[in-house]
C-alpha cells in the first residue's frame, strides 16, 4: 500500500446491522421493571473492594439502588438500597474510599431525599445506609436542596450538580460521613450545571441550557458565580446544537471531550461528540466531532487512557481510539438495545445510559434503560485510517456514489463526488465491500495499521449482463481474481487482469504482514495473467495475497488446509 499523511475528517456513517465488535459479553442481569416510558434503570458506577478484592457495580433502578456483585458468575445483586424516586428512575453515584454517594431527582421526605451516604464496608453481606446530607445554601438563605443530578469527586471534595440548586455545590468530605459546605459555582439557571468534571480543583461545567462549557478556578473554595472573572478561566463558545451535556477530560489534560445530548423526543440534528484542545484553557479550540448515527442521541463519555468509552442511548456502548484526538477511530462497540424501538419506550432516551470501565479486572459495566446491567471486557486495539479513491476500470474517471461497507463493523460510508472515501477502524485485516449500480461488486481484504493512515485506490468494473442476467466484469479491466481452488492444498492459481502495461508485485502475505513469497516483481503487458502457488512449505491457515500495479493495490484471502 501506498503510505500517505492524511487526516481524516469523521463522517457520519450508517450502522449496518452489527450488534458486536471486539467486545465479549461476561453477564448480564435485568430485575426491575415498573419504570416511566419503560425505563427501568439509569445511572451506572463501579468500586472495588480492596480487601477481598470484589468489584461491584452500583446501578439506578425503579426501586431504588442496585448493588451487583460482578466478580463471578452468575453476576449477583447482593443489596438494594432504597431511594428518593423519579420520573425516570434517576440515580447517580461516586464512591471515595469505602462509602458510597447517591444522588437522586427525587422529593418524597418518606424515600430519603437529598445525598444518600452508605457505609460499602459490610459488603459482602451488606450495605449500610449512614445518613441522607441536605445542602443548606447560607449565602442567601437557609433553603434546604433536596435534588442533585450528578455528582462528582475530586480528592476529598464531593460536588453536586444541577438539582433544585441549579449550579454546582462543593462539600468537603474528608470526614466521610459529615460533609461539609465549602462553596458552590452559579444557581438556579446562571448557569444551570447538569453535569461536571473536576480534576486539580478546576471544574468544567457542563452549563447545558446555555450550550457552553464552563473551566472554573477552583483552587480556592468559595461561592462564584459566572460572571466571577477572576474565577471563570474560560467559556467555551455554543456547540452547534446548544446542549452540553456532560464532560470528561484527557488523562494528560490537554483535550477535553464533550457530549452532546438532544433536548426531545425529535432528532432534528446529530447530536456529537465535540472534541476540545485546552493547552491554552483561556481559549479551547475545537479539533473534531464524531457522531455514531444521526437518528440517535449520545449521552455520556469516559476516559481510559487512549480510549474513550461511551454510553450512546439507542446506539448502544461505542469505544474511540482517541491517541490522535483531531482523528477519533471508533473500534469496538455493543449494542445492549439491538432491534427497532419498543412500544411504550422514549422515542430518543433508551439504550445505554452510562459506563463504567475502571474495573481493576478490566471489565465494563454499561446500564441500558430498558434492559438492565451488562458487564463486558473490550479488546482494546488502537485504529488506524485508510483513504482512497474508487475509479472506473476502464475510463479511470472517480466514481461518485460507491457504497464502501467495513463487514466487520458494518459501517458504511459513500464516495464523494471526486470519488474519494475514507473510514477508520482497529488495526487488522478487514473485509470491505465497493458496491455501485452498474459495476460488479468487489470485496478487498484490506489491512488497517495502528496510527497510520494508508492510501488504497479501487477500480470498479463496468458490468454487462448476460443471457442468465448475472452481471460479468468487462474485458480489459484491473482486476484480481479469487485463488482456485480455495481453500487448498498443496497449490493454487492466481489470476489477475491489467487494463494497461504495468510493473507488478504479486506477493503473499502472513496476517502479522511479513511477506512469505513473491510470485511476480516485473513489467508486465496488459491482458489477463495466471500465476501457481505453491504452499508446501507453509502451515496450514489464513494468509493474503497483494497485487500492486502503478498506483493500484488488490489484497484477498487464500486459506491453506492440510
Amino acid at each position: 500500500m501506498m503510505r500517505c499523511v492524511f487526516l481524516c475528517a469523521v463522517t457520519t456513517a450508517v450502522l449496518y446491522g452489527q450488534s458486536s465488535y471486539n467486545v465479549t459479553f461476561y453477564g448480564s442481569i435485568d430485575p426491575y421493571t415498573g419504570g416511566a416510558n419503560g425505563a427501568d434503570y439509569s445511572e451506572v458506577w463501579g468500586w472495588t473492594d480492596t480487601v477481598s478484592g470484589k468489584e461491584y457495580a452500583f446501578i439506578g433502578t425503579s426501586k431504588g439502588t442496585s448493588v451487583v456483585d460482578i466478580s463471578s458468575l452468575p453476576l449477583k445483586e447482593t443489596a438494594l438500597l432504597p431511594g428518593p424516586p423519579s420520573g425516570y428512575n434517576y440515580h447517580e453515584f461516586r464512591t471515595f474510599g469505602h462509602h458510597l454517594y447517591v444522588g437522586a431527582e427525587g422529593t418524597d421526605p418518606a424515600k430519603r431525599p437529598g445525598i444518600q451516604i452508605h457505609d460499602l464496608s459490610t459488603l459482602p453481606d451488606s450495605v449500610t445506609f449512614v445518613k441522607t446530607y441536605t445542602w443548606k445554601d447560607t449565602t442567601t438563605s437557609v433553603q434546604s436542596y433536596l435534588r442533585a443530578h450528578t455528582l462528582t469527586i475530586d480528592g476529598h471534595f464531593l460536588y453536586a450538580n444541577g438539582g433544585d440548586f441549579g449550579g454546582t455545590r462543593i462539600m468537603d468530605v474528608s470526614d466521610p460521613v459529615n460533609p461539609r459546605q465549602v462553596g458552590s459555582y452559579g444557581k438556579g439557571s446562571t448557569p444551570y450545571v447538569h453535569d461536571a468534571y473536576v480534576r486539580n480543583d478546576t471544574l468544567y461545567a457542563a452549563a447545558i441550557n446555555a450550550g457552553r462549557l464552563d473551566i472554573v478556578d477552583l483552587t480556592v473554595k468559595g461561592h462564584y458565580t459566572q460572571n466571577t472573572a477572576s474565577k471563570v478561566v474560560s467559556m467555551v463558545p455554543t456547540v452547534p446544537e446548544g446542549r452540553t451535556h456532560q464532560v470528561w477530560l484527557s488523562d494528560d489534560g490537554r483535550t477535553m471531550f464533550v457530549a452532546t445530548e438532544a433536548p426531545s423526543a425529535t432528532i432534528t440534528n446529530p447530536y456529537k461528540l465535540h472534541i476540545y484542545d485546552i493547552t491554552n484553557r483561556n481559549a479551547p479550540v475545537e479539533i473534531a466531532s464524531w457522531v455514531s448515527s444521526a437518528t440517535a442521541s449520545i449521552h455520556n463519555v469516559f476516559v481510559k487512557g487512549n480510549f474513550l468509552y461511551i454510553a450512546y442511548y439507542g446506539d448502544g456502548f461505542r469505544v474511540l481510539d482517541v491517541s490522535n484526538p483531531a482523528n477519533p477511530i471508533e473500534v469496538a462497540f455493543y449494542d445492549t438495545y439491538p432491534g427497532p424501538r419498543k412500544s411504550g419506550d422514549h422515542p430518543v432516551f433508551h439504550g445505554a445510559w452510562g459506563v463504567y470501565p475502571y474495573f481493576p479486572s478490566g471489565k465494563v459495566a454499561v446500564s441500558d434503560m430498558n434492559t438492565g446491567l451488562y458487564v463486558l471486557t473490550v479488546n482494546e486495539k488502537p485504529g488506524g485510517s485508510v483513504v482512497g479513491i474508487v475509479r472506473d476500470a476502464l475510463t479511470n474517471a472517480p466514481l461518485s456514489g460507491v457504497t464502501v461497507t467495513v463487514l466487520e463493523t458494518g459501517r458504511i460510508q459513500t464516495t464523494t463526488a471526486t470519488g474519494i472515501y475514507r473510514y477508520g477502524t482497529a488495526a487488522g485485516t478487514h473485509s470491505v465491500l465497493f458496491a455501485k449500480s452498474g459495476y460488479t461488486a468487489d470485496t478487498l481484504s484490506i489491512v488497517t495499521k495502528a496510527g497510520t493512515t494508508d492510501t488504497v485506490y479501487v477500480l470498479l468494473a463496468p458490468s454487462v449482463t448476460h443471457a442468465g442476467g448475472s452481471d460479468i466484469p468487462l474485458p480489459g479491466s484491473f482486476h484480481l481474481e479469487q485463488n482456485m481452488p480455495n481453500p487448498f492444498n498443496p497449490s493454487t492459481t492466481i489470476g489477475y487482469t491489467l487494463a494497461a502495461a504495468q510493473f507488478v508485485d504479486l506477493s503473499v502475505y502472513d496476517l502479522l504482514g511479513r511477506r512469505i513469497a513473491t510470485l511476480v516483481q516485473a513489467q508486465r503487458p496488459a491482458g489477463r495473467h495466471v500465476e501457481t502457488f505453491s504452499a508446501a512449505s507453509i502451515p496450514s491457515g489464513v494468509y493474503l495475497y497483494t497485487l500492486t500495479a502503478g498506483p493500484y493495490t488488490r489484497t484477498r484471502k487464500m486459506v491453506v488446509t492440510r
